[in-house]
């Protein structure tokens, strides 16, 4: 069959077409009307996925319009079969004029989606409460309602050989550089995905390393964080049916803040933000320096710590690096089992779990309370961390630093620490250096990464996305 096959002027081959591209679904309800003085229409929907209340409106209003569908963007003209089935399928009701040989989509949905409620992922106690729903044309509503500007540019694309699905490019005109623009659109095109599932197969396809397991975009549910995002300069993808919307480019040290920081005074966000960051350097080495000094490097504890630790091993068979992955695997069971559990039993089966296995095992001679002790605070560091996939590489990397330091102790963890960074300085998000502003230095642009400005001093835009304009604003002497 013809990849453009025009509306005929016979209706009977229409609708025959219809449904053999429609795989004669038993949802699919054709049926005939009279919109309009120029004669009859077919009108052709989804059962369920389009609202006949809606529809009926919309054409009471296209009778008393004579053809004109007054209502912008709810109606599109179309030419092909082809194009009506893909419509139909998106939630549209398509009118087929025979006798002109021309077609109407309807903008019909009628799928009950859940209204806009706060985000579970990223909870804040300052700050917007609304999050992103799985509807793209609330989400861009919801973006435009806090950022009312008419610089905001919105590009619509569909996605997908086989599901087709929408998206929306997101960007400030006269801001962000239309050299990352142009270049996200190229990545987007080179899609060959058959169904967009969510946003993550859109980052593999359009990252500039999809092998790496460190993050070169970012995802988000909250609207104030896309719009600090596109404020600095960067993009943002919104794809229907996804309450996560992409932002790019990414760097390493944007993983640690959060859209929080910009809602307390500037002393006490940047306190937490440096907290974060220790945090995360803790949720990766400890175990690893645990199993270092206890292992190669004693003379470097205190005696008293020293005969402390040597009795609090005594009676346990195994060597560090043993407690330390056996500890660090049933955290990580744990959390999961938590994460997948019921919410109401599961944060009480976790805390319940850890508190049973920890003391279990230490009475049993299995690991040491000092073991214990470790994997539990490194367990709350990496809670402190905001929940990207960044988390999840930090603990993915606890257990190869551990496994260095078992071998070669402290000059094991250094080695590892200087192939980590030499690793991440080769990567890059859309030609972004993924450590800048740190490699390669930029002081004012780490000025607002490490620490937090003082919103009256956020003036200057940071460079290292290229924005068109230096300057956010202009302080008066």
């Amino acid at each position: 069959m013809s990849n453009h096959t025009p509306i005929s002027h016979n209706r009977e081959h229409n609708k025959a077409l219809l449904q053999e591209m429609l795989q004669h679904a038993d949802d699919l309800i054709i049926s005939e009307i009279h919109p309009h003085k120029q004669g009859a229409a077919t009108v052709c929907y989804l059962d369920g996925l389009s609202d006949p209340m809606k529809l009926e409106q919309m054409l009471l209003l296209l009778q008393k319009e004579e053809g004109m569908l007054a209502p912008f963007r709810q109606s599109q003209p179309i030419d092909t079969l082809e194009e009506a089935a893909d419509l139909i399928a998106g939630g549209y009701a398509v009118l087929l004029y025979a006798h002109s040989g021309s077609g109407l989509a309807i903008h019909a949905l009628g799928l009950q989606l859940r209204s806009v409620e706060e985000p579970t992922s990223e909870s804040v106690l300052k700050g917007p409460r609304s999050g992103f729903t799985e509807s793209l044309q609330n989400n861009i509503a919801l973006l435009r309602y806090h950022f009312s500007s008419p610089h905001l540019k919105v590009e619509f694309k569909k996605l997908g050989t086989l599901s087709r699905t929408n998206i929306a490019i997101l960007s400030v005109a006269g801001l962000t550089n239309p050299k990352l623009v142009k270049e996200l659109h190229q990545r987007i095109n080179e899609i060959q995905a058959d169904t967009i599932l969510g946003s993550n197969t859109i980052q593999e396809w359009i990252t500039d390393n999809p092998y790496t397991m460190f993050p070169l975009t970012e995802t988000t549910e909250r609207p104030d964080r896309v719009i600090g995002a596109l404020r600095d300069g960067r993009m943002a993808v919104v794809i229907q049916g996804t309450p996560f919307a992409i932002l790019l480019p990414f760097t390493f040290l944007q993983a640690f803040q959060v859209s929080e920081d910009y809602y307390w005074n500037y002393y006490v966000s940047s306190t937490i933000r440096l907290l974060r960051l220790m945090c995360g350097f803790l949720g990766m080495f400890l175990p690893a320096f645990y199993v270092a000094t206890v292992t190669f490097h004693h003379e470097l504890l205190p005696t008293p710590l020293l005969q402390s630790i040597a009795s609090a091993k005594e009676p346990v068979p195994f060597p560090a690096v043993v407690e330390s992955f056996a500890m660090m695997i049933a955290f990580e069971i744990m959390r999961e089992a938590g994460v997948r559990m019921p919410r109401q039993v599961g944060q009480a089966v976790s805390i319940v779990g850890a508190l049973i296995l920890g003391q279990a095992a230490v009475q049993a001679g299995i690991v040491s309370p000092i073991m214990v002790i470790v994997a539990a605070l490194t367990g709350i560091c990496t809670f402190t961390l905001p929940p990207t996939d960044i988390n999840y590489v930090i603990r993915i990397l606890q257990f190869g630093m551990t496994l260095l330091a078992s071998m070669l102790g402290y000059v094991g963890i250094m080695a590892g620490f200087i192939m980590l960074i030499t690793y991440m300085s080769s990567l890059r998000s859309f030609g972004i250096p993924y450590l800048s502003p740190a490699a390669p230095f930029s002081f004012a642009n780490l000025t607002d990464v490490i620490i937090r400005r003082p919103h009256p001093y956020d003036n200057k835009l940071p460079s290292l996305f290229r924005p068109l304009v230096k300057w956010r604003f202009r302080r008066q002497r």
